[in-house]
């Protein structure tokens, strides 16, 4: 190796002028160099070092644009190719540029030493040919005719079914005209596998019209992903192929598709590992698609049932049974059979039924309570639904309840070692949470654990509000008597929630009008809570009004976190209810519609916005910031509520008119939208009124709402579909208002 005609001119460039992730590309040179020395431990090193510096988790720089001939250098001479043709490859496929001269410019580098790559096709290494194809992939369509020519002529002669299928997908990127042609042919049976899976990709991923006959491929080499395991693309590809053809608008091939798999899984049942990777790969297909289409569960979820049958494959079909908000009685028989059993699946399987209201869940969860933490976590989550919806109060289930309560009550009062979260820890900290959760969601028909509660008070402050919904005032004087006490004594958090819970049992306000008063004295969360609990008060809050009035005169340059903002806009919104005085709120509400244009401070500027709409024409200094708010669309729907509780009755609210606030305010209820700002955009087109609409805004919210795609697309995957029902059913009400 001729290290000086390698690195030639390497010290010619101004690398201290240049910037990488940690600022000053002055370290560069000597980690090329590392890379050519014989330790291979500072090789390793110099690798990882320039892996962080020039493609920082996918992000490329100033340096990294200069680096490229460097590596292609290097790489051409035989140096660490494999490792090197990852950087190379990683730069021309980053679109997140740092500051670079003009955009592009990095893929650019790479494409300009593809001379120095196109040779790798052919190495005798099959790791580096491996490696080259995907690098000289990630230039696409700009590697030009040469690239082009030459993945074609590594095809023709590559023998390894793995780098075969590889090269067939670097021609997609980099020669579609080609790929198209090569299709048909390496979709032939004689073809191995990963060629055949590659080719169905490459089918849809060139827009080929899809064949009803490529079904049958699918079922014939599925589950697919196991043919693709030593690709240089990590994707699953039966969940590509699927999403490819809906992003074309085929859903129905899609379904098909997915369908044709889980088919294939299904005759595979109880035959062994193939068809439980065959299940999972296939549900987790047909899981992509019902969260992204509204009548994929009801589609996919019959050729999902047979698999409860196996146990093997029963774990991969519980997840949609119980999160796909679909009915599915004919899966009941299944899941209590396997509910029954003693394994992990049993949780799940009466978790699933739990989520389902299944009538007899609840008695279910009664036998075998301790073992089966999962169940016990969707029965309580049944309890945080809007609206709640607790399994039955059945006494089977109440007096298991009460069993482990007081279990649990027991052992947090004996001193012991705290178990590990990853040896049941997690599920330890959590059952009293969801035991306490369950006797508070029944109320009065959980009285009879009061004393369960009693005995757990001390404990867990979830006990403590479990006890004020149970308990009767009049008839549980013990319960009153130890909520008072506790108001009294302890932590300041722990009086407060006993105080809480006094307030709700009796309409005592005292004892917590007293905690909130000391808790306004300390700084951080305690104060911030403190004020939300106030404000929930309503008028029985007056008492802390000079406490509200002082946090608001506090500087604006103290309130430097989201957190504080929030508390100081919920103090202006207790002090506005309180006294009808906007000198001393006004000044917050502009403080906070100022966040809009922070990093993540929208939240901060939509809470403003809402309290300036609570103001009416008190808040009319706000409108220019609030003008501003539409131009986003995550602040767009508070600022248009405000604008119009500003301006009362008029059809142009701050100068725009109502039909060009509606235009602002539907993209966040459009697909892939948080559930949250989507029903806040619901709730804008509301205030506006059906004056405000054109025939095809109307239209448009429509098919928002009957349309074959989710709204909401973003948020946990447990959540989805849930959230998307609430939003469909709030488009569904809105549009009839505004057609009635």
């Amino acid at each position: 190796m001729d290290l000086a005609a390698v690195l030639a001119d390497l010290d010619q460039v101004a690398w201290h002028e240049l910037e990488h992730a940690y600022g000053s590309a002055e370290d560069v040179p000597a980690l090329l160099r590392a890379l050519t020395g014989a330790d291979q431990e500072a090789v390793a090193e110099a690798d990882e070092e320039l892996w962080s510096s020039l493609v920082h988790q996918g992000t490329v720089y100033q340096a990294t644009v200069v680096a490229v001939p460097f590596l292609a250098r290097l790489l051409a001479a035989g140096v660490h190719r494999a490792k090197l043709l990852d950087i190379v490859g990683a730069v021309a496929e980053s679109t997140d540029e740092h500051d670079l001269a003009r955009p592009g410019a990095a893929r650019a580098a790479v494409v300009a030493q593809l001379p120095l790559l196109l040779p790798l096709l052919s190495d005798a290494d099959a790791e580096v040919r491996q490696g080259a194809a995907w690098a000289v992939a990630q230039c696409g369509q700009a590697a030009g005719p040469g690239a082009r020519a030459a993945l074609r002529r590594r095809w023709e002669a590559e023998g390894d079914p793995v780098l075969r299928a590889d090269l067939l997908t670097a021609c997609v990127r980099v020669d579609p005209a080609a790929a198209e042609e090569l299709c048909a042919a390496a979709l032939r049976a004689v073809e191995p596998p990963p060629v055949r899976v590659a080719a169905l990709l490459a089918w849809v991923d060139t827009g080929r019209p899809w064949a009803p006959e490529l079904a049958a491929v699918v079922t014939e080499l599925a589950p697919l992903k196991q043919h693709v395991q030593s690709s240089s693309w990590e994707r699953g590809p039966l969940k590509a192929i699927a999403a490819a053809l809906c992003e074309r608008g085929n859903v129905d091939a899609a379904i098909e598709v997915v369908v044709a798999a889980l088919d294939r899984a299904v005759a595979g049942s109880g035959t062994g590992g193939d068809a439980k990777s065959a299940a999972t790969e296939a549900t987790w297909a047909a899981e992509s698609l019902a969260w992204r289409f509204r009548s994929a569960p009801a589609r996919l979820l019959p050729a999902m049932l047979p698999l409860l049958d196996d146990p093997a494959t029963a774990d991969s079909v519980i997840f949609a049974v119980r999160y796909w908000a679909e009915p599915a009685p004919q899966a009941v028989p299944a899941l209590v059979r396997l509910a029954e059993g003693t394994s992990e699946v049993a949780d799940r399987a009466l978790a699933a039924l739990v989520s389902l209201g299944e009538a007899g869940a609840a008695d279910l969860l009664a036998r075998q309570l301790t073992e089966r933490p999962q169940a016990l976590a969707a029965a309580f989550e049944r309890t945080t639904r809007r609206p709640p919806a607790p399994l039955p109060c059945t006494p089977a289930l109440l007096d298991a309840v009460r069993v482990r309560l007081a279990a649990w009550a027991s052992e947090a009062a004996t001193p012991r070692e705290r178990r590990s979260v990853f040896d049941g820890g997690l599920a330890a900290v959590n059952e009293p949470i969801h035991l306490a959760g369950l006797l508070a969601g029944w109320g009065r028909a959980a009285r009879v654990a009061i004393p369960e509660l009693l005995d757990a008070m001390p404990h867990h402050p979830g006990a403590v509000r479990a006890l004020g919904a149970v308990a009767d005032a009049e008839l549980d004087r013990e319960a009153v008597n130890a909520l008072r006490s506790a108001a009294e004594a302890g932590s300041l958090a722990n009086r407060q929630a006993s105080a809480t819970a006094l307030r709700a049992l009796t309409g005592e306000v005292g004892p917590l009008l007293a905690g909130l008063e000391s808790a306004f004295a300390e700084h951080g969360r305690s104060r911030e809570h403190a004020v939300e609990a106030a404000a929930a008060l309503g008028e029985q809050a007056r008492p802390l009004l000079p406490q509200l009035l002082a946090l608001l005169a506090e500087p604006a340059e103290g309130r430097t976190t989201t957190p504080v903002v929030s508390a100081g806009l919920v103090a202006a919104a207790a002090v506005w209810q309180l006294t009808g005085d906007q000198e001393p709120v006004l000044p917050m509400v502009l403080e906070g519609l100022g966040w809009a244009t922070q990093p993540w401070g929208g939240q901060v500027a939509n809470r403003a916005a809402e309290l300036a709409a609570r103001l009416g024409p008190a808040a009319l200094p706000a409108v220019p910031q609030l003008l501003s708010m539409l131009e986003e669309r995550d602040t767009a729907a508070a600022a248009t509520r405000a604008l119009v509780a500003v301006h009362p009755g008029s059809d142009r609210p701050g100068g725009v008119t109502l039909g060009e606030l509606v235009d602002r305010v539907l993209p966040a209820a459009e697909p892939s939208a948080y559930l949250s700002p989507a029903l806040a955009a619901l709730e804008a087109l509301a205030v506006l009124g059906p004056a405000a609409f054109a025939a095809a805004q109307v239209e448009r919210l429509r098919l928002l709402a009957e349309g074959e795609r989710r709204v909401v697309g973003a948020g946990g995957h447990t959540e989805i579909i849930g959230g998307d029902v609430r939003f469909r059913a709030a488009a569904r009400r809105l549009v009839a208002d505004l057609t009635s």
